[in-house]
């Protein structure tokens, strides 16, 4: 029971203020039995020469059966003692008047009605057998009252009385159980509706942290590559700006061309954000891929893309930059070996297509490929890498890059970031739980990479597998069962 509040403060835990219908009864029964008191006693000591004596007792057992019948929702005991009192109550007015009133009946029917719909068994059954047992001597002093021959005998004048009360506190008590479910019906239902205010409550908070992880997701997608390429252009051309001003000015124009794609996607990240309606389809940038031999044949035979069969040089656009690409699936994964080659990057492609894709899928594989390689050139830069991509019983992905002993060497990833000894480093370990040195002595913060690509996958199903190559490389494979790839095809 909750507590309640009211105008003289808050009551202690259990209790609840007093019915109002039950202490307009009590009033109402209290007025009538002090207005009609019974002045006659079974007992020559309380008769008196006015009955005196016999009126005092029948007000105090008005008085004791009107404030039970008054507090009897007080606190959840107080259904027992309020049934226990009018019994005793009633006990009295049987042993000292001669005589029924409306008191006596009204109280001990209350009484009956209070036990089903108040009290928990096995108590309630005790205290009604007690009241049907009460009945029976009672019945049996109202029927002395009436004449025998009005009820065709003397045994009838017994039985009509006792069945008589037994069904009004028979009737009573139906009215209390009634009364009892009803109650029960709306303290479940109330708890329900608390249950599910709780589950939706908790459902809106997964949905904001799913969204926040989403939101985080394509923020590091869109923007991490894009900074991660302006960085290392930025250390290149510092590198060369004295010795090869036109290299330099290659990778400034680089870095400008980046910075704008960026802005450019963040601005459609907001839009879509702000919107209801689904993202535009994915427009392929066709010159991304001039120069990639058999790309026309991408969807049904293996390319092989070498480093020789793509434009050389770095003064080309940013690596691994999507623009107008919403959704970009495994069809645009040749695109995104394109711009890391132009790059600079030395990367080869391997795929090996046989059947669709869920697109969800693709959109998962895909972002991961992209961050796999935005690892290398992050931590391994100019190492030789390549990706292979096979859908058919299962799809998988793998890349996999060279040893860089100089992209080692010149403080690119600290000592922990690439020993084969240590689980989940390497060029690849953007995700890794622990924060290393980077260029310039720079304390790096946990990076999120290699945790999105594990959320990305586990999304749909599928799994990642990071680790040291035999030769000192590192390799990230991602796989998918095949029912939860070709799922878009049921």
């Amino acid at each position: 029971m909750t507590r309640t509040v009211g105008r003289f403060g808050r009551l202690p835990d259990g209790w609840d203020r007093p019915d109002m219908a039950d202490v307009l009864l009590s009033v109402l029964l209290g007025f009538f039995s002090m207005a009609n008191p019974l002045g006659t006693s079974r007992l020559s000591g309380l008769e008196g020469s006015d009955g005196s004596a016999a009126i005092v007792v029948f007000y105090g057992i008005t008085a004791v059966c009107c404030t039970a019948i008054a507090l009897r929702r007080l606190h959840p005991v107080a259904p027992v003692c309020s049934v226990c009192a009018i019994g005793v109550a009633l006990t009295v007015h049987l042993a000292v008047f001669a005589d029924a009133s409306v008191l006596a009946l009204v109280s001990c029917l209350l009484a009956a009605e209070t036990t089903q719909s108040r009290i928990r068994r096995p108590w309630s059954l005790v205290l009604l057998t007690l009241i049907y047992a009460g009945i029976v001597p009672a019945a049996c002093r109202a029927g002395e009252t009436i004449d025998p021959q009005a009820t065709g005998g003397s045994v009838n004048r017994l039985i009509i009385p006792i069945v008589t009360g037994w069904a009004l506190v028979s009737v009573t008590a139906l009215v209390g159980a009634s009364r009892r479910r009803a109650r029960e019906r709306v303290e479940q239902a109330l708890e329900r509706a608390a249950i599910l205010r709780a589950q939706q409550d908790t459902e809106r908070r997964l949905a904001v942290v799913q969204e926040r992880q989403r939101i985080a997701r394509d923020v590091h997608d869109l923007v991490g590559h894009s900074l991660s390429v302006i960085g290392m252009q930025a250390a290149g051309a510092r590198a060369v700006l004295a010795s090869d001003p036109g290299a330099a000015d290659a990778a400034l124009a680089v870095i400008g061309e980046t910075s704008r794609r960026a802005v450019d996607e963040v601005r459609a990240l907001v839009d879509v954000l702000r919107t209801d309606e689904d993202p535009p389809p994915a427009v392929k940038d066709t010159k991304d891929i001039e120069g990639i031999e058999g790309i026309e044949d991408v969807d049904r035979t293996t390319v092989a893309v070498r480093p020789g069969a793509m434009p050389a040089g770095r003064d080309v656009e940013p690596v691994l930059a999507t623009v107008g690409e919403a959704s970009p699936g495994l069809e645009e994964v040749p695109v995104l070996i394109a711009r890391a080659r132009r790059a600079g990057l030395p990367v080869s492609l391997s795929l090996s297509q046989t059947g669709d894709v869920d697109p969800e899928v693709g959109r998962a594989v895909y972002r991961c490929v992209q961050e796999a390689l935005t690892n290398v050139m992050r931590h391994a830069a100019g190492a030789p890498t390549a990706v292979a991509l096979s859908v058919g019983d299962a799809l998988e992905a793998v890349v996999t890059n060279e040893k860089n002993e100089e992209s080692y060497s010149d403080g690119a990833v600290d000592a922990a970031a690439v020993a084969p000894a240590s689980p989940g480093a390497g060029p690849h370990a953007d995700g890794e739980r622990s924060a290393g040195t980077h260029r310039g002595g720079r304390r790096g913060r946990e990076g999120t990479g290699l945790a999105s690509m594990e959320e990305r996958l586990a999304d749909v199903g599928g799994s990642l597998e990071v680790g040291p190559t035999p030769t000192g490389g590192w390799r990230v494979r991602m796989s998918v069962p095949a029912a939860v790839a070709s799922r878009g095809d049921a």
